[in-house]
């Protein structure tokens, strides 16, 4: 077994330093994802980690030094690109390429996060054309086509993957997200000594459009309900991060991001009264998992494939109406959490299954 002391930064460090073990699982992300962390790349982390723990030797893709014909084979996570020109050349070398797609394609979520009219009509109409024509030339179709295995986090994301880009269903193994058991003995001692005792509604990720988390002040505030934030402004979303922060009031506690290893998050996590994602869509959102196996209850939009995940133990709150996220902020309040919530979780979404999985699809790619 590994070890699991140290920040998740920590160990990108160590795994990406020195020359690459031949035969490795390459795993890459998009140049920039690290900049602002958020649950794709606590799977590939947590993910990576497990497969460590089966055996499998894992690498974080070094462009300047990394030779791609050195390795077993090639695992994407997320869709960019820049992992398609990488697939390119992976398959241009003989290596098989593994692809988390990581990704919902939300009507809704184009209509209402884009920055004009006329930009959410155009959205939308490419949206309406791909869904009618999923053969249509697009670079995201092309990468799924260079794939020898895709690995969506649902069946719902599987569908949606096959009806908008005509992904083979022959190579899709759905492998689900997961989450740390050590979650369920959180203990909320040490955020309570350093925040107080007062109960709270509780958002961690990143603050920025598609997360909701404008809408959650309000309904928070709405719902005369005391809301923490804990987490960042994204680059390139600075102004809503500001706005976040103008419109929140005394209710709302602002916390800087924290790293996924660090004991106060799950500490948070167990003080917390409700757990809030009205995001405008998730896939299904790690941090909910998280927050649910420690106990809270959730608040989480119904959009993306949650309801796959969480099932009659969450709340639903549609994002674009703050007095239904109030309603639903206030109905987990006096309900409380799901009895059986934390129990699915631990059975069925441990990051022990998850890397099972993926390793299951790795080895089909040998046989």
């Amino acid at each position: 077994m590994i070890a699991r002391r140290g920040s998740d930064t920590e160990w990108l460090g160590r795994r990406a330093s020195g020359v690459m073990t031949p035969g490795s699982v390459i795993v890459h992300a998009p140049s920039a994802a690290f900049q602002a962390p958020g649950g794709g790349e606590n799977q590939l982390i947590q993910t990576s980690r497990h497969l460590e723990d089966l055996g499998l030797a894992i690498r974080p893709f070094c462009s300047w030094g990394d030779r791609l014909e050195d390795a077993r084979l090639l695992h994407l996570y997320g869709m960019s690109r820049e992992g398609l020109e990488l697939a390119r050349v992976a398959k241009g070398r003989g290596v098989p390429v593994a692809v988390s797609p990581i990704c919902w394609f939300e009507p809704r979520a184009l209509a209402a996060l884009a920055p004009s009219r006329t930009r959410a009509a155009i959205d939308l109409a490419k949206w309406l054309s791909r869904r009618a024509l999923p053969a249509l030339p697009d670079w995201r179709r092309h990468l799924l086509a260079l794939a020898d295995a895709i690995l969506p986090n649902s069946r719902a994301e599987s569908a949606q993957l096959q009806g908008l880009f005509g992904a083979d269903p022959r190579k899709i193994h759905v492998v689900s997200n997961g989450v740390d058991p050590r979650f369920a003995r959180a203990d909320p001692i040490a955020f309570r000594e350093r925040f107080g005792d007062e109960e709270f509604v509780l958002y961690v990720g990143r603050v920025e459009p598609r997360k909701n988390v404008l809408n959650l002040i309000r309904a928070s505030r709405l719902a005369g309900l005391p809301l923490v934030v804990i987490g960042g402004g994204v680059p390139g979303h600075d102004r809503y991060f500001q706005q976040c922060r103008r419109e929140a009031g005394d209710g709302v506690r602002f916390l800087h991001r924290v790293d996924h290893a660090d004991p106060m998050l799950k500490s948070a996590l167990a003080a917390a009264r409700v757990f809030a994602l009205p995001s405008w869509f998730e896939t299904p959102g790690l941090a909910a998992l998280e927050a649910a196996l420690a106990g809270c209850a959730i608040v989480i939009t119904p959009y993306g494939c949650t309801r796959e995940y969480f099932g009659d133990h969450a709340v639903y709150a549609p994002p674009g109406h703050v007095k239904r996220i109030a309603g639903a902020l206030r109905l987990a309040w006096e309900v409380g959490g799901s009895p059986g919530l934390a129990g699915h979780v631990l059975e069925h979404y441990p990051w022990s299954a998850a890397a099972l999985a993926t390793k299951e699809a790795y080895d089909r790619l040998s046989d």
